[in-house]
């Protein structure tokens, strides 16, 4: 208040908030050192330098702290107190302090509908976070780099709409062009990216930065030039190579029969890239591996496609993509075998690392690398279209098999009942005429239990799955002599995990595994081994194989012999360890670990060098019954770590790559034996190793 001159007490207006701020801008400049960031986690002021303080608690402020304050002095007492506070707006610091704000510039970005690139700026003053991704003209920050963006993407990439009739004359063009490409879409006839971006570099002033000084400029220049910016031919082409009818071929023989190809370069269609049409009988020698491949012209842009797409592990690890590509292109023959595995064995070989054909993302790449499959059924009728080839073949398996059934087999390959090789050579295939064309069939000899058919299939990779079944049966009748001496010698099958002994049936279905396993072993029956074309190989087959039967037969008997004396010893050690509250945890986990360790067919699958070692595993599980009983926290707290990843394997156990699934899983077996029996000395193998074999297994099934 105060008084007029006539003698009466006049009430002054406080002052306005505008006059507020405007004072604490004003003290703001001399206060910059003692300003302020409310951390809300913490409960404190942060200050320049990383000063931590707190409002003195006779403050106005101090019941509800703003997010920044400037106060005129800090005090030193129990704390750092500021005194003296006022509430300031981030705002201010870059309006007085604009000189001493550090900043930095981040993630530039075109923006279409505003015709310029922006950028992510950043400032700090005295350590303190002022401004925060706040977007900026990149222009005003870094014109040249500006420029190039704005030509980039609104000329060269036509992500701006002109005013101009430039842009529309240079569509029609590069339409007409286009259809000169659209076979050899990756032969380059079209100029690339950088001979676009050269072409409007030059013509365009340093000061064309955005979409309005582009306009400024265009409608200045056009004046004179009206055809300034218009593309012409000898812009668009690019020198190039001639175009090579093997590596853009019209048409492509799969299993002996020619197919067409037709070309569609349209990224926005369906069917963009190739389209392979295949009468419906020839869909069962097709498998969806074989069609992964791709014409020659862009075999090499798959693989690549296939190899910068890999998990990042291993990605990561390749020194050169690029590279690698071309090397494994020059070795991979398009539609021979499969593509993943192909490339997963050549990409291994050459880069050193262990790649699986599941690694690879079938889908990697743009989508005309991939084929569409077009089925056809009578006449040529169209019946499906797609690009996920697997689905199709599944779609039709049932009819396509109907339909190459139709045709009769030749009598020379409907033999039953057959006990020794007496039906000539097997051919790779047979031409059979089915719906009009000349289809392959394939020779399988198939296991009839006490004999074997001879007869003809669809495919030849059933063809082969049948006839490994079917050759060892033979084997087996013609070596039933040397078979018949060792059945007294194959081993007794496995006590139950549960305890019990095993039926007479269990017995039986023991030796029985027992006995295929060794005419496996012995007569070198892996599926890698080329099977007898002729009797001539069958009988020197036969000759070799059976001198190692009763050698294979010991080592098996042998190895089971002392998984079973074990697997006896740790089945009392658990019928007496359940006597004992204290065990019951581990007894139980134990006998879940006895049901995964022997499975029914244990014999058929697990190699004789593994087998050796289930005694080490058993014995380790015993040691653990014996301290679980004296000590079961500690043996609760060594497993609790091990719980998890081993539920997390069992969700992974069903993984297409069976051979990395299987070492991940003997894995958890030596890792038992380190943790609860580590002076059995287990492989090296730790809790962190086995969490990373897990990843590589998820990526794998990427």
């Amino acid at each position: 208040a105060r008084v007029a001159a006539h003698g009466t007490r006049v009430r002054e207006a406080p002052p306005s908030p505008e006059q507020h701020d405007g004072l604490h801008l004003a003290l703001l400049t001399g206060l910059l050192s003692k300003i302020g960031r409310w951390n809300s986690e913490q409960r404190i002021y942060v200050g320049a330098k990383e000063t931590r303080f707190m409002l003195h608690p006779s403050s106005a402020l101090a019941k509800k702290p703003p997010a920044w304050v400037m106060a005129f002095e800090l005090v030193q007492t129990t704390q750092l107190f500021a005194r003296t506070a006022a509430k300031i707006e981030p705002e201010w610091l870059e309006q007085v302090a604009s000189h001493l704000l550090k900043r930095s510039y981040s993630d530039p970005t075109w923006s279409e509908k505003a015709a310029r690139t922006s950028i992510k700026e950043q400032a700090t003053l005295f350590g303190l976070q002022v401004l925060r991704d706040r977007s900026v003209d990149y222009a005003s920050i870094s014109p040249d780099d500006a420029r190039r963006l704005f030509i980039t993407h609104a000329l060269v990439r036509g992500e701006y709409r002109s005013r101009g009739a430039f842009q529309e004359a240079n569509h029609k063009l590069l339409a007409e062009v286009a259809k000169l490409r659209d076979k050899a879409r990756k032969s380059d006839m079209l100029a690339d990216d950088d001979a676009l971006f050269a072409f409007f570099d030059q013509r365009l002033p340093s000061s064309v930065v955005n979409g309005k000084t582009f306009e400024l400029f265009r409608e200045s220049a056009e004046k004179t030039k009206p055809e300034l910016l218009h593309l012409s031919v000898a812009d668009v082409l690019s020198p190039d190579e001639p175009l090579s009818p093997e590596d853009f071929p019209d048409s492509l023989t799969l299993h002996g029969v020619t197919l067409p190809l037709s070309y569609r370069f349209d990224p926005s269609a369906e069917d963009d890239g190739i389209t392979l049409s295949v009468p419906l009988a020839l869909l069962p020698q097709l498998t969806a591996g074989e069609l992964d491949f791709t014409i020659r012209g862009w075999h090499e842009d798959k693989i690549r496609a296939l190899l910068l797409e890999l998990p990042r592990h291993l990605r990561r690890e390749l020194d050169s993509v690029p590279g690698l590509a071309k090397r494994c292109a020059a070795r991979l023959v398009p539609f021979e075998g499969e593509l993943l595995p192909e490339l997963a064995r050549v990409a291994s070989e050459l880069s050193g690392l262990s790649i699986a054909p599941s690694a690879f993302r079938r889908d990697a790449g743009p989508p005309y690398l991939g084929l569409t499959l077009r089925v056809l059924g009578a006449n040529g009728k169209l019946l499906a279209q797609g690009r996920d080839i697997a689905e199709l073949l599944q779609q039709f398996e049932v009819s396509a098999l109907a339909a190459c059934r139709q045709a009769p087999l030749p009598a020379a390959f409907q033999r039953t009942g057959l006990m020794s090789w007496d039906f000539g050579e097997l051919p790779p295939y047979v031409l059979r005429r089915v719906a009009g064309i000349e289809l392959r069939a394939y020779p399988a000899l198939v296991d009839r239990e006490q004999s074997v058919e001879l007869t003809l299939v669809e495919s030849e990779r059933a063809a082969k799955t049948l006839s490994s079944t079917g050759v060892a049966r033979l084997v087996g009748i013609a070596a039933r002599r040397q078979l018949t001496a060792i059945e007294s010698r194959l081993p007794p099958a496995f006590a139950r995990p549960d305890g019990s002994r095993p039926t007479r049936s269990d017995s039986e279905t023991f030796r029985k595994f027992c006995a295929r396993r060794i005419v496996a072993e012995a007569f070198l029956l892996g599926p890698q081994t080329p099977l007898p074309r002729n009797k001539l190989e069958f009988e020197d087959l036969v000759a070799r194989g059976i001198p190692r039967i009763a050698p294979v037969c010991d080592a098996l008997s042998s190895a089971v012999a002392a998984a079973a004396s074990e697997l006896d010893k740790t089945l009392r050690a658990l019928e007496s360890a359940t006597k004992h509250p204290s065990a019951r945890a581990a007894s139980r986990e134990i006998r879940a670990q006895l049901e995964h360790l022997f499975p029914v067919d244990l014999v058929t699958d697990v190699e004789f060098e593994r087998l050796a070692h289930f005694p080490r595993y058993l014995r380790a599980a015993q040691a653990r019954l014996g301290r679980a009983v004296t000590d079961p926290r500690k043996d609760a707290d060594k497993a609790a770590p091990l719980a998890p990843l081993w539920g997390a394997f069992l969700t992974r156990a069903a993984s297409p790559d069976r051979k990395a699934t299987a070492a991940v899983r003997w894995a958890f077996e030596e890792l038992r034996v380190a943790i609860f029996a580590p002076e059995l000395k287990a492989a090296p193998v730790t809790l962190s190793s086995i969490s990373q074999a897990l990843a590589a297994l998820d990526a794998r099934q990427v």
